[in-house]
């Protein structure tokens, strides 16, 4: 059976979609990530006390539930671990937002940063950057969460971070930081997750 030129034009497209997330992936991991689990990339920064981390995950719903739920700010707490609040105190002129993440902390109970968020969306690739713009914890946080189609109705996330903390006290909880990023992964999953479900 002959395969019309538009439907191979169309796989070939996806495929490459699906690489540019996937080739970030050592290849000795890919398997884990088929399996249903969270890869982890932990790079070491000259000068940084913490690694850079970035966490790979496949979900199963689609590209536009999960860009969706990262931008649903009222509800983040309600599936967020240890996120008490997310407040978006402006929006830029280019679509950009400052927003205020109110957290649970160790000893102090709670605490806030501010980041600007900033989106950008090219085909069915979406992605979403910040940059911190005050804490009383890190002198730096920049990261990202991208997405991407992958296999069917399924999304490939990719979820980057490098936090500078503003004293060596803070740096020696990077393990943590390591087991907190994993669950805001894993729940941001879950939540997308059941969200396409309730689509079906």
């Amino acid at each position: 059976m002959k395969i019309p030129a538009a439907l191979l034009l169309v796989v070939f497209l996806t495929g490459l979609l699906q690489a540019d997330l996937m080739k970030e992936i050592p290849k000795a991991q890919r398997g884990e990530l088929t399996k249903g689990q969270t890869v982890i990339k932990s790079t070491e920064v000259e000068g940084v006390p913490w690694p850079q981390l970035c966490l790979f995950r496949i979900v199963n719903a689609p590209p536009d539930v999960v860009s969706d739920l990262f931008i649903d700010y009222e509800s983040a707490s309600s599936y967020t671990p240890g996120l008490i609040q997310a407040q978006v105190l402006v929006t830029h002129p280019d679509g950009s937002k400052d927003v205020r993440y109110t957290v649970k902390a160790p000893v102090i109970q709670r605490t806030s940063y501010v980041v600007r968020n900033t989106y950008r969306k090219q085909g069915d690739q979406f992605t979403v950057s910040w940059k911190l713009l005050q804490s009383p914890l890190a002198k730096q946080s920049d990261g990202s969460l991208r997405i991407e189609p992958y296999e069917g109705d399924r999304t490939l996330l990719s979820y980057t971070n490098l936090c500078v903390p503003i004293t060596n006290i803070v740096s020696g909880l990077k393990n943590q930081a390591v087991v907190e990023a994993k669950n805001t992964v894993l729940a941001l999953a879950a939540e997308a997750e059941r969200r396409a479900n309730k689509l079906k």
